[in-house]
């Protein structure tokens, strides 16, 4: 008879690889929730960074950018916030990666933010008709805006 060999079978293997994917196929999950949180965070705080910008231009000039009326994508803004207006300076400073196909100012899934000046009425308290409204909504990332009921 032959000494028992000490070592794995083929099965205890294979058993042990297929639990080593599955935690990995988890993981990857995980993982992948996380980053598309994190680029939702990322957008809400560049839209409030635009909104604080807005005001802080309305307070210097005395009008929204695009004043009266501008529905478009965020050129408007980029040519107001982004480029420096001697003596003022930028009312923001966006990243490179935020101006990749300049002047549009991009969400972090790459969609340029939307622009509407006057904002749409939306008859809730904190009704924002007399403002203006930044909308980066996507499939991606959800609702994501500077009204009220985005927030």
């Amino acid at each position: 008879m032959r000494p028992a060999s000490r070592g794995f079978t083929l099965i205890e293997l294979a058993v042990v690889v297929a639990l080593l994917i599955f935690m990995a196929s988890g993981l990857a999950a995980v993982c992948a929730g996380m980053t598309r949180s994190s680029r939702a965070e990322s957008t809400r705080a560049l839209v409030r960074a635009l909104d604080a910008a807005c005001d802080s231009y309305r307070t210097k000039m005395g009008s929204y950018p695009g004043f009266p009326r501008a529905t478009s994508d965020t050129t408007v803004l980029h040519r107001a916030l982004c480029v420096p207006a001697p003596p003022l300076g930028p009312f923001i400073e966006l990243p490179s990666s935020r101006l990749s196909c300049a002047p549009q100012i991009h969400d972090d899934w790459g969609w340029p933010i939307r622009y509407s000046l006057p904002g749409l009425r939306r008859n809730q308290p904190g009704d924002n008709s007399r403002r203006f409204d930044l909308d980066a909504s996507s499939t991606e990332g959800g609702v994501i805006g500077n009204w009220p009921e985005a927030r």
